[in-house]
């Protein structure tokens, strides 16, 4: 009797250790899933089904068993995704393989809470829900999602840039928008998918019984309405990507030029290359034969450094040379600017020249990389500031934050210039372009970028896809010019009409649709509008949670 029962607890053992086993490779699996349409969009089928294995693993699971299978779902997912973090370190900050491995796996492990908190958050609330927890999960990853503070954030909808009918009705709710159809479509998988599996084994089926007590207990209208929701985006996908499409078509073009110059990143000032000098750079020499070729503005990547603000010599040279071509010029530079109580700031700025030779307009960077160009919290304290700089190294550079939102007007064109990575902030892009329309005419977009600090990897064509995705939220076109590429030109639909190959040093002209009088949209004028309504609606399920959990506690005394 004792062997016999001794027999039975070690087989019960066993298949403990394999269920657990079973809902890590589950976890895993979405892990992976969700990280491949950001690796390469031509996936973004996964991301509508991504999320359900990491369901399944969590049913029936404990709070801590559930935390630690969301947090490895996560880590696979960050790992994967975004495994150019680490030569960003090592190249941005010149610090060691090992030292930058450590702060990539530190990185790595903090975002992936973001998975685990919406997966706690959800199974917290789920219980309380008799109807609509179909909603509580993609409103509480949308929720989630935007309020995690994070350096490099990541969402669903960014795999989405090839799936031309999903984006569309981002010019409505914005990208955020994208990720609540994509969490809706796989918690109604997850749902219906469910009576085919019992809670408490991964081998054995009893679809019978549990369909029954279903059919009892629940209704199929949560599922119709999420259906008719999922299928009136997919329509208007359908219709403004048709009608964009003619408008596009329609519009008059502008000869534009491109430069990738496609330098090597260098945390020291570079020299200049061989053959060349500050006042005659490559970049000058590819404007030349753009201008030759018949572009009418021409358009420079973000650079390590120009010496165009440092030094009159070369200013001047700029300014002669394109006076000479009678053609804009659009480049980027670090520009110090003394103020009136001798503090020193730098600025990363963007700058235009006009066809007649004298600088019509600067933009500074106002959304900044931390860590890389400013440090949180210690930015304005000098004291606490030396002292991390002294514990782990220079943070590289203390870039000031412009003030001023600016536009260029240039080639009859209204130009919104976009540096490095502000291209990723879709709120803040929506209110630029909301400036310009207000002012007048359309618009397009210029992001210039210098991703090369993130070596040969695929981070520039993650940037490229959420730059897709801001031209179809704000209706207007994109250039995305980046120093090591891949540049590109996007329209209002999300098709990109032109894309230069990576890693390259190249200079074309693009003839780009333009309209004069088409640019903004209801996600431009309104870009909290649907993110607001979320939270509302989140709101209104934890206040229902609340009374129902006293409620509760008030009977069981």
């Amino acid at each position: 009797m004792a062997i016999a029962e001794a027999t039975s607890g070690v087989k019960g053992s066993d298949v403990s250790r394999s269920r657990a086993s079973w809902r890590f490779v589950l976890a895993g699996m979405s892990g992976v899933l969700l990280a491949l349409p950001l690796l390469n969009p031509q996936f973004y089928l996964f991301s509508w089904f991504s999320l359900v294995p990491l369901l399944f693993s969590v049913r029936g699971s404990s709070f801590k068993q559930s935390y630690f299978l969301s947090v490895f779902s996560g880590l696979i997912f960050y790992l994967i995704g975004t495994y150019w973090v680490w030569p960003f370190i090592v190249n941005m900050k010149g610090y060691s393989a090992v030292v930058a491995a450590l702060i990539s796996c530190l990185f790595w492990l903090y975002s992936a809470h973001v998975i685990a908190i919406i997966i706690l958050l959800w199974k917290t609330l789920a219980k309380a829900l008799k109807w609509g927890g179909q909603v509580l999960f993609p409103a509480l990853l949308v929720t989630v999602f935007s309020l995690f503070p994070n350096v490099f954030p990541i969402q669903f909808g960014g795999g989405q840039s090839h799936f031309l009918l999903a984006t569309q009705a981002t010019d409505i709710a914005g990208l955020y928008g994208l990720d609540f159809v994509i969490a809706l479509s796989n918690i109604c998988l997850y749902g219906l998918l469910s009576p085919y599996l019992k809670t408490n084994s991964w081998t054995e089926k009893n679809t019978q019984t549990i369909k029954s007590t279903q059919a009892k207990h629940q209704t199929h209208m949560p599922y119709v309405l999420s259906g008719v929701f999922i299928l009136v985006w997919f329509a208007y996908g359908y219709y403004s990507l048709s009608f964009w499409e003619q408008q596009q078509s329609e519009w008059p073009t502008k000869k534009i030029g491109i430069v990738q110059s496609n330098n090597t990143p260098s945390i020291a000032i570079p020299d200049p290359q061989p053959g060349y000098g500050w006042s005659y750079p490559p970049e000058m020499e590819m404007t030349e034969q753009l201008a030759q070729a018949g572009a009418q503005i021409v358009f420079w990547p973000e650079s390590r450094y120009k010496g165009y603000f440092a030094s009159d010599y070369v200013q001047a040279a700029y300014l002669n040379r394109i006076k000479k071509m009678k053609i804009p010029l659009v480049f980027q530079d670090m520009e110090r600017v003394n103020s009136l109580d001798d503090e020193t700031k730098e600025y990363n700025t963007m700058v235009l020249l006009s066809d007649q030779g004298a600088m019509d307009a600067i933009y500074r960077k106002q959304k900044r990389i931390a860590f890389g160009e400013y440090m949180p919290i210690l930015e304005h304290n000098d004291r606490l500031r030396v002292w991390a700089e002294s514990a782990v190294g220079d943070f590289l550079a203390n870039i000031s934050k412009g003030d001023d939102r600016t536009k260029f007007s240039a080639a009859g064109m209204q130009i919104i210039p976009l540096i490095c990575f502000e291209a990723i902030f879709s709120d803040f892009v929506a209110e630029a372009v909301t400036q310009s329309s207000t002012e007048g005419g359309g618009g397009v977009l210029v992001a210039a970028s210098f991703d090369g600090w993130f070596g040969q990897s695929l981070a520039p064509f993650q940037h490229l896809a959420l730059s897709t995705i801001r031209a179809v939220e704000n209706r207007v076109p994109l250039i995305h010019v980046i120093n090591n590429g891949p540049s590109a030109v996007v329209m209002p639909s999300g098709r990109v009409i032109a894309q230069t190959t990576a890693f390259t040093k190249v200079a074309v002209t693009v003839d780009m649709p333009y309209s004069e009088n088409s640019g903004g949209s209801f996600y431009s004028r309104y870009p909290h509008a649907f993110l607001y309504g979320v939270y509302g609606l989140l709101l209104i399920i934890l206040i229902k949670y609340i009374i129902g959990f006293v409620s509760s506690s008030s009977r069981q005394l």
